[in-house]
């Protein structure tokens, strides 16, 4: 007698899927201003199946013909091990590229608007704080008004300041502090994070 054994399709597998039906569309079409709002219901939709945090942007379509589509834990440690199986079970598509976590943006300049907020790296220093294997930063911020939604637009600058594996695995702690403009010389501009993360990497591998 024979038998059959059927692999059981995961939450993974769905999504791509259903995505590889679609994937003509968004290629073409997230960026036309009049499907847009239609195509990103579609997508937060079928992708919430997987994980009802997650995020996800898209690139434009580059010289070589790809256009990237980058999905995000939002900084969720716990996630990322279920971002990385995703992108690990992401089908092979001549037009994409499938991209874990927010990645570094390159420059020493980069400011974003989000939920009406403005903010750039010009408006962030910092100074840090090493313990053993521990880095804790303290971050001077213009203007600060301790809202979440103006630390979620900074966790964004952090993100395309160091990548946001980085930023979530190698930072123990953060404090949010107002800048006084009057203490600037005794801190860094937070480009210079990137230096220090760096670092530390090369002297902490693990």
């Amino acid at each position: 007698m024979a038998f059959k054994f059927f692999r059981q399709e995961t939450k993974e597998d769905k999504f791509w899927k259903w995505f590889q039906k679609n994937e003509e569309i968004f290629y073409n079409q997230i960026e036309n201003l009049e499907v847009r709002e239609s195509l990103i219901m579609d997508l937060s939709k079928s992708l919430s199946k997987v994980h009802s945090s997650f995020a996800y942007e898209f690139s434009p379509i580059q010289a070589n013909g790809l256009r990237e589509m980058m999905i995000s834990a939002e900084g969720d440690r716990k996630l990322f091990p279920t971002v990385e199986q995703l992108i690990l079970k992401a089908p092979v598509l001549n037009n994409w590229k499938f991209i874990a976590f927010r990645q570094r943006v390159k420059g020493d300049e980069f400011s974003i608007e989000y939920g009406g907020i403005k903010i750039g790296y010009c408006d962030l220093y910092f100074r840090f704080f090493e313990q053993k294997d521990q880095l804790g930063i303290e971050l001077n911020i213009k203007n600060f008004d301790n809202k979440g939604q103006t630390q979620d637009a900074i966790y964004i600058l952090l993100d395309g300041l160091l990548g946001e594996y980085d930023v979530t695995t190698k930072i123990d702690w953060i404090d949010w502090v107002k800048l006084d403009e009057n203490n600037i010389e005794n801190l860094s501009p937070i480009v210079e994070l990137r230096t220090l993360i760096d670092r530390r990497k090369i002297d902490n591998p693990y």
